[in-house]
């Protein structure tokens, strides 16, 4: 695993994926991820510059391979384009990791910074955020305090 070389509040996640295969588990976190960002981006009924711009950045700085880089792309184009079954996605992400892991505060974590990239959060990406955070275990007003104004 690479050394991670970004700081920061994602800085965690540089390096996190370099080989050109990836395994069952990587190809659910990055599928998901991007999935999710991408969905969390449409909520509001427009995609910025800068949630397109961060979820770039976000493949730039986990170093993915080729095939992850290809998964990450084509999971935020799925996410983006709407209808995306997020409590499937869900589903899935947690059959893997557990809700108490790391990969899952990792997750919210990516979700909260896109959510904060344009600069300003409206109501139905505030509303997706509670959804999904209820799905990780967390509640509602912690999600609000998590969320900020």
């Amino acid at each position: 695993m690479a050394e991670a070389r970004s700081t920061g509040p994602l800085g965690w996640i540089s390096g996190l994926f370099r080989a050109e295969t990836l395994d069952p588990k990587e190809e659910v976190f990055i599928g998901v991820l991007f999935a999710l960002l991408g969905s969390l981006a449409r909520a509001d009924g427009v995609v910025t510059t800068e949630e397109a711009e961060h979820g770039e950045d976000l493949i730039d700085r986990m170093e993915l391979s080729k095939t992850g880089r290809k998964l990450a792309v084509q999971s935020f184009e799925r996410g983006r384009a709407g209808g995306l079954d997020v409590e499937a996605e869900m589903a899935r992400f947690l059959a893997v990791y557990p809700v108490s892991s790391t990969h899952s505060e990792q997750l919210m974590e990516a979700l909260l910074t896109l959510a904060h990239a344009d600069g300003r959060m409206r109501i139905p990406e505030k509303s997706w955020l509670i959804r999904v955070g209820k799905l990780l275990g967390i509640d509602a007003e912690t999600m609000k305090a998590r969320i900020g104004s």
